[in-house]
């Protein structure tokens, strides 16, 4: 792909998400100015990382990562609030931790938080795409992009203890994957 093909994919992505981002980021950085800063800068790293964008379908699940991350941090920076602030929308089981809330706690004390992001991105992404389609779905809609359990178990036509059920066993594995290289970098 050329840079004007680039230009052309990350100006229409710019165009389709922005106001999707801005309205995901809403339900944790109340102030709508500091969401704009968030999704402006997630977009500077779209254009910075691009190339490390294996497939174009998943850009869309790039950018919800990186906004969460991106408001994680911001949060952290600007108040000392619990992370349970972060665990998105409230129609998970009280007693899951949300993955996110896990990776916060779990930043290795000596790792940047850039260089963590990263490799969490890559842990990420090769442990989404071991999963089978409906665990993957179930959290990738409802963790990366926002989109209540309600409305996929209505959009998938199953129950919603099924949607649940499908995000618990994807948050275990991708846990359980998160946790090894947490170890790995402990050591």
């Amino acid at each position: 792909m050329d840079q004007q093909e680039k230009n052309i994919v990350i100006q229409r992505v710019t165009i389709s998400e922005e106001g999707k981002l801005i309205h995901f980021l809403k339900q944790w950085i109340p102030n709508r100015e500091d969401a704009r800063d968030i999704v402006q800068d997630v977009f500077y790293n779209l254009v910075l990382g691009f190339e490390e964008i294996r497939d174009l379908d998943k850009i869309s699940s790039w950018l919800y990562s990186t906004a969460r991350f991106k408001a994680i941090d911001f949060l952290r920076k600007k108040r000392p609030t619990p992370e349970s602030d972060l665990a998105g929308p409230a129609d998970t089981d009280e007693n899951e931790t949300s993955l996110f809330e896990w990776l916060q706690e779990h930043i290795p004390a000596h790792q940047e938080t850039e260089m963590w992001q990263e490799e969490v991105y890559r842990v990420l992404e090769y442990t989404l795409e071991a999963l089978p389609e409906e665990q993957r779905d179930a959290f990738a809609l409802h963790e990366l992009e926002g989109i209540p359990i309600a409305e996929i178990a209505r959009k998938q036509n199953v129950s919603v203890n099924t949607v649940l059920s499908r995000k618990r066993y994807a948050v275990v594995r991708l846990k359980k994957e998160l946790q090894l290289l947490y170890n790995e970098l402990n050591d």
